[in-house]
């Protein structure tokens, strides 16, 4: 197991050059910028998840604990809620290695936590390297080497590649490919060539193989400020994407909803997605009279990273759900409305619950009194999937509300 204070040398070469990104640059954090709309703020997150140190057990694309998961694999796609009902159900195991190797449980507060759970989410944002073999092999199976030149081999009626050589995150090579796309496109259709689509990793691999087969000398490693998410928002309404796709991406009839297209989808496939359409984007704007957007220094990352974190922020959930959820999960049992237990308190009363992050916190910190209490009434540990513990918590806080209305009346 690697120790918390190597944790960062290690992280700038290999496969974590790429967070990096995040980890390396003195920038501000994201709470910082304007009009956040966003939980949590990531660069403390990663602070978080080494003084507490959940790196004695978790990695980030390999470099950490392998007691548990590596949470760069974990947390695509999911929304807050979702992650914090997988920590939820991975608990008692965690408690048990606690217990076992005499290490302290961590405690979070409210923004502790949507700072690590944001982090955790955040970092998937990056892909790891993609291979440079299966890079170099799409690259001629694309006929992007018809056009294009890497280290002096390759076509010449398109810029040569070895520029982009210097970024290990293949976003500066997608938004290049995005802004030139309507004329890419004409010369590919005069050729003959057909539409050339990008699947899964595809666009990571050839950033790889442009970063081994390149020639120029200024190899040094470029990181771009970590993107974000609400300039991405900004953008998506101001270069007319949401004409097309709703304010939030979720569709209309002219496009269809950027949510479902994106989910559980790495950067290198959300630009890949983006890249296969853009022809047809491309003919739809023209015919209603706009322009092809175009971006400029990190733009497509921070568009990217807004549709990115479409899922990462739902809280409404069904209510009604949530309410029989809270009897078949068997927290009725230890919560009793409108009495305390002698297992837990009476959670319409509970200030706790007034954001969706206050429910998960305390459930956080007061797991080990809540296992050990489950143990001894030998019960099984209950476990929350898919939008559960959204649709609870919906439900605790209209609890809630109720019991603060009722207090207050009386």
């Amino acid at each position: 197991m690697m120790p918390p204070e190597r944790i960062l040398p290690v992280l700038r070469v290999g496969a974590a050059a790429v967070f990096a990104v995040l980890c390396l640059m003195a920038v501000p954090s994201l709470e910082a910028q304007s009009e956040q709309i966003y939980p949590g703020d990531p660069v403390a997150g990663r602070r978080l998840f080494v003084e507490r140190r959940c790196v004695r057990c978790h990695a980030i694309w390999g470099n950490g604990g392998t007691l548990g998961p590596d949470f760069a694999m974990v947390g695509a796609g999911r929304s807050l809620p979702q992650l914090a009902g997988m920590f939820w159900n991975h608990t008692p195991q965690m408690i048990e290695t606690v217990r076992d190797r005499g290490f302290e449980w961590p405690r979070f507060t409210e923004t502790e936590l949507a700072d690590l759970i944001s982090y955790i989410y955040y970092v998937k944002l990056f892909d790891e390297p993609g291979d440079p073999t299966l890079g170099e092999r799409s690259f001629r199976d694309k006929r992007c080497v018809d056009c294009h030149a890497v280290g002096g081999s390759g076509g010449t009626s398109g810029p040569a590649l070895d520029g982009y050589a210097r970024f290990v995150a293949p976003i500066a090579l997608a938004q290049g490919m995005w802004n030139a796309g309507p004329n890419m496109q004409a010369l590919q259709r005069a050729r003959g060539f057909g539409q050339l689509d990008f699947m899964g990793r595809e666009i990571a691999d050839i950033q790889a193989y442009i970063r081994s087969a390149s020639r120029i000398g200024d190899r040094e490693i470029v990181f771009l400020q970590p993107p974000d998410p609400d300039n991405g928002r900004r953008l998506f309404v101001q270069r007319q994407c949401a004409r097309c796709h709703g304010p939030q991406g979720r569709g209309t009839s002219a496009g269809p909803n950027l949510r479902a297209a994106t989910e559980r989808l790495r950067v290198a496939q959300i630009a890949g997605q983006l890249w296969n359409h853009s022809s047809q984007m491309a003919s739809a704007m023209q015919a209603g009279g706009m322009n092809f957007p175009r971006f400029r220094g990190t733009e497509l990352a921070d568009l990217i990273a807004f549709l990115y974190y479409l899922r990462f922020y739902e809280t409404a959930g069904d209510l009604k759900v949530g309410e029989q959820l809270f009897l078949t999960k068997g927290c009725a049992a230890c919560h009793p409305t409108g009495a305390e237990s002698a297992s837990g308190p009476d959670l319409s009363q509970s200030e706790v619950l007034r954001t969706p992050l206050g429910l998960a916190t305390a459930m956080w910190d007061h797991a080990p009194a809540m296992y050990a209490q489950i143990r001894s009434a030998d019960v099984e540990w209950p476990r929350f999937e898919g939008d559960e513990m959204r649709d609870l918590s919906v439900y605790l806080r209209t609890l809630a509300s109720r019991g603060r209305e009722g207090t207050t009346g009386r």
